[in-house]
């Protein structure tokens, strides 16, 4: 085979020129309008549908429960010192002898629900699916009994 019969490889990017910036063909276009961001927030939860079970309740139910209480604690950090937030959360010290009463309170309030509330709903989640997978029939026909036919 010939060398000089094998065609030049031609370089396809360096062919292309690529229009000005900001222009399309050479007409100079605005740039797109952006979408409001209460658009954006509606599409963005509307896409968590995608997710079923625990992965769902962590993201809508789950996460949004321990961010308040980390919001909660942080605040309560700031304000009465991070040690003293810690054992006013779990219930070592009372929160009325804090220095912000109002606030350790409802970081108190705040440990004993929010916390075993999202704990809860993982374990409860856990346990459904490890027993649904391993369910052989329908629960009608495991609870029923002889008789009642």
């Amino acid at each position: 085979m010939n060398a000089s019969r094998i065609p030049p490889r031609r370089d396809y990017h360096a062919a292309m020129a690529a229009p000005p910036e900001g222009s399309a063909d050479g007409v100079d276009l605005p740039p797109p309008p952006r979408e409001p961001y209460r658009h954006s927030l509606r599409r963005w939860r509307l896409s968590l549908e995608r997710y079923h079970g625990l992965r769902y309740w962590a993201l809508t139910r789950g996460l949004p429960l321990l961010m308040t209480y980390v919001g909660l604690f942080v605040a309560s950090g700031f304000a009465i010192g991070w040690r003293r937030a810690y054992d006013v959360s779990i219930g070592i010290t009372s929160p009325a002898g804090s220095r912000v009463p109002v606030l350790a309170w409802f970081l108190s309030v705040a440990g004993w629900l929010l916390v075993p509330a999202v704990v809860g709903g993982i374990a409860g989640y856990v346990v459904s699916d490890a027993i649904t997978s391993r369910r052989t029939g329908s629960a009608e026909e495991i609870f029923t009994r002889d008789d009642d036919e």
